[in-house]
């Protein structure tokens, strides 16, 4: 069950600590870059889809100016269609439009701890332990429905 994590330079600490925090629990964990010199439009399509398709989970690094962002809602879309895990990580604290609110959003370091719980309770109960092949089943958007509720109730208890 991979972890698919797309960064810019700027959540480039964040998204190394995130990253060090799942390969220490034996998460495989991706790091992608958004913003790298000389990358296309095209470029960066063609790896979120690759990416996205070999991950079972997408963890977005926000941007502090999330309104001029579009690439999150679009690989938002992408993974909601693919029924993957959602979730995203802000560090600096601010304020998110309202879509967001069905997905998990992680803003301490804690939180990390609640998506490491939340990742290998749905190993033990072995939901969505392979990747859905074609469109994904109903069974596979109610454990990632699960997933998501879940892990928004444990960073909203802190625990």
């Amino acid at each position: 069950m991979p972890v698919f994590i797309s960064y810019r330079h700027e959540q480039r600490l964040d998204a190394f600590i995130l990253n060090e925090r799942l390969l220490h629990e034996g998460i495989p964990a991706q790091l992608v870059l958004f913003d790298s010199p000389g990358q296309t439009s095209e470029d960066l399509y063609g790896s979120f889809c690759q990416h996205m398709g070999d991950a079972t989970h997408w963890i977005g690094l926000l941007p502090a100016c999330i309104a001029a962002d579009w690439w999150t809602p679009w690989l938002l879309g992408t993974a909601v269609m693919a029924t993957r895990r959602v979730v995203f990580y802000q560090g600096d604290g601010g304020t998110l439009p309202e879509w967001f609110g069905k997905w998990p959003v992680m803003r301490e370091r804690a939180h990390i701890d609640l998506f490491v719980r939340a990742y290998h309770d749905e190993c033990t109960f072995e939901r969505a332990m392979v990747l859905p092949t074609g469109r994904g089943s109903c069974t596979d958007r109610d454990n990632a429905d699960f997933f998501h509720a879940d892990l928004k109730a444990k960073i909203r208890r802190g625990f």
